[in-house]
């Protein structure tokens, strides 16, 4: 059997790590917008180009994982990276704005759109292999109400579950529980909106610097916290 790169890397990196992974997965990202958005101007590029101007755009994304934590960076942002802290079940997306660091702080623990309608999502292992760059991949589905997203997932990315298990924000959790491996790809869809599409490109197994991992002293300023939600607050880093 001949190997794509991808998944010669795999397989090769498992036999010589067969605990959960710690390293660096790259992967590449792209939108699709429906037709009703682009009826309404709200093209593609148009669509790419607002998310750049935002910070909130890239067309790839690394997260480094270990012992339930993990750190992600776009490749276009060197001001912008997050941080989850399993001792904490936080998420810390941290940015330089006009010259001041703020970060912005997800409860992992909440599942907002569960908060509100008091119903938790569905979490479904589809019927479905797909071979995706020459790896056979299962698929779980996470559905709310609103939005589904679909995980493509090996076994060759093993992952302890129980590290996530408070990890609820995009149902991260429930699907590591089926899984058992972190995704090869990843399905954001929402309905009559768009579709981001997460690919694996490279996956590296590597130790890990515990330094990624360090959240900075916060500060609460309620000026900054003007859209408030159950599950996120607007801080300062302190200098």
């Amino acid at each position: 059997m001949k190997y794509t790169l991808i998944a010669f890397i795999l397989f090769t990196n498992n036999l010589l790590f067969s605990q959960s992974f710690e390293g660096t997965l790259t992967y590449a990202i792209d939108i699709e917008v429906s037709e009703s958005l682009e009826k309404m101007g709200l093209t593609k590029d148009v669509m790419i180009n607002k998310m750049k101007e935002d910070g909130d755009w890239s067309d790839t994304i690394k997260t480094s994982y270990k012992q339930g934590n993990y750190y992600s960076s776009l490749n276009n942002n060197s001001k912008r990276h997050s941080i989850y802290n399993a001792d904490s079940n936080k998420i810390y997306v941290i940015q330089d704005i006009e010259g001041e660091s703020i970060c912005t702080v997800t409860d992992a623990s909440i599942d907002l759109e569960s908060t509100v309608t008091n119903k938790l999502p569905s979490v479904t292992k589809l019927d479905t292999i797909v071979t995706i760059n020459g790896i056979e991949c299962n698929i779980v589905r996470v559905k709310w109400d609103n939005e589904n997203y679909d995980y493509y997932y090996n076994s060759e990315l093993k992952v302890e579950a129980s590290l996530f298990s408070k990890h609820r924000y995009d149902g991260w959790a429930e699907f590591l529980k089926t899984s058992n491996a972190l995704p090869v790809k990843i399905v954001k869809n929402i309905p009559g909106t768009f579709i981001i599409t997460f690919s694996l490109t490279n996956s590296k197994y590597e130790k890990v610097d515990d330094s990624l991992f360090i959240v900075p002293q916060l500060i609460y300023d309620e000026d900054l916290d003007l859209l408030k939600t159950a599950n996120k607050k607007t801080m300062r880093v302190k200098q």
